[in-house]
């Protein structure tokens, strides 16, 4: 098992795609089979999407070899882009896997509020410099909590599959320097639904959209009654659990 992190600006998402575009595992297992020398195929606990980043994505794959962990982990970063890093590698039970085996993934999104965007945080960010209500956003978060159908809250393409998630904890905070982060922790997400969410928390936060609009969408099981989508560029995994 191996924790890594990465910046997504780059990238088509982190699954490989067809048609020879840039994506986290294109990268990722070619320098795997060529440090072990031999074909690597991994699992991932989430397939984040185009643009997006994550603080902590965790794969799984298998070696015949016992390699020396310490001396796989720099010769695999040596290899890789500069925009993804393998944090650290564990051995795990053979039956681990690093998809079906999580019982909660976290994303986290965010927004700089206030007259400018900052020089820093531009790439990973969005900005809003219309006045948030945190309270009001506070309050329309706890109503995603619990086991419910997000129909509305994901891409079209969704609508073929089962789309209850049950989610876990949702809190938005504003920090001291007017960053307002969003985190949202489920068992699992569809496409498109955390960035979705995002934006509809706030539009009700910035005036655009009364409270009561999520209980509708969410009874309504249509995309058009939920909020827009934001930028991908503001969001990030940055975290996935597993029951020991």
């Amino acid at each position: 098992m191996a924790v890594l992190e990465y910046d997504g600006t780059n990238y088509s998402g982190f699954q490989i795609q067809p048609g020879g575009v840039n994506t986290i595992q294109g990268e990722l297992v070619p320098v795997l089979s060529r440090v072990l020398n031999e074909k690597i195929d991994i699992q991932y606990a989430g397939r984040t999407d185009a643009g997006v980043h994550a603080r902590y994505q965790v794969i799984n794959f298998k070696t015949k070899k016992e390699p020396d962990i310490y001396r796989i982990l720099w010769s695999i970063n040596g290899l890789l882009p500069d925009d993804i890093v393998i944090k650290k590698i564990e051995r795990v039970n053979p039956f681990f896997d690093a998809r079906r085996d999580a019982n909660l993934r976290e994303y986290s999104y965010f927004v700089v509020n206030k007259g400018y965007q900052s020089v820093f945080l531009k790439k990973y960010s969005i900005l809003i410099t219309r006045k948030l209500n945190i309270k009001l956003m506070k309050k329309a978060a706890r109503m995603f909590s619990g086991a419910k159908d997000f129909a509305s809250f994901c891409n079209v393409e969704c609508l073929n599959v089962n789309t209850v998630r049950r989610i876990y904890r949702f809190t938005v905070e504003r920090t001291s320097d007017d960053l307002v982060i969003f985190k949202i922790a489920a068992n699992s997400f569809l496409y498109n639904m955390a960035r979705v969410i995002v934006g509809t928390v706030l539009e009700v936060g910035s005036g655009q959209r009364v409270i009561s609009s999520i209980s509708e969408a969410l009874k309504n099981r249509d995309r058009k009654f939920a909020g827009g989508i934001v930028p991908a560029k503001g969001l990030f995994l940055t975290k996935v659990e597993y029951f020991r």
